[in-house]
């Protein structure tokens, strides 16, 4: 689903490459962002409360407004049944719905693709209905679940 790399720490960089060009797209646009750092590298953040899920990339403040922001760096899109689509990891997913719904704070999903077209930055609302996957090719666990959203329902940002 995501680009092949040698190690943890070659994908780790790649995102936060990712999650960098946004957060300073998005300054460009007059947002104000607040990078939710991973205080251990191994681990990604998480929101602590009555339940504990996985933090989001960035908080995003503009015009008395605030805003979660998970940016996805991608190389490819998917194909399914002739729609092409894009998405993220179904548990991290289900924590980003719950967050969302925990705090009344819209969260978005900002996918980055580059090399293969469509080029460009698209987002959508996590609660946007999408497509679940449970990693079965011919009935034989391949994957770890994954949710997509087709190209159509996306909001092209750039």
């Amino acid at each position: 689903m995501e680009r092949s790399k040698d190690n943890f720490n070659e994908l780790l960089k790649f995102g936060e490459e990712g999650e960098k060009d946004i957060a300073l797209w998005l300054i460009n646009k007059g947002y104000n962002v607040l990078p939710l750092y991973q205080f251990e590298a191994d681990q990604a953040p998480k929101i602590f409360g009555n339940e504990v899920c996985v933090s989001p990339d960035l908080v995003v403040f503009k015009e008395k407004t605030c805003t979660f922001v998970e940016v996805k760096r991608k190389t490819r899109w998917i194909k399914y049944k002739g729609t092409v689509e894009t998405g993220c990891n179904y548990s991290t997913y289900l924590h980003y719905r719950k967050i969302s719904e925990n705090t009344g704070i819209k969260l978005f999903m900002v996918f980055k693709h580059e090399e293969r077209n469509p080029l460009g930055i698209y987002s959508i609302n996590v609660n946007e209905k999408g497509r679940y996957w449970d990693g079965r090719v011919n009935g034989i666990k391949r994957h770890k679940e994954m949710y997509f959203w087709p190209l159509e329902s996306l909001i092209k940002l750039e």
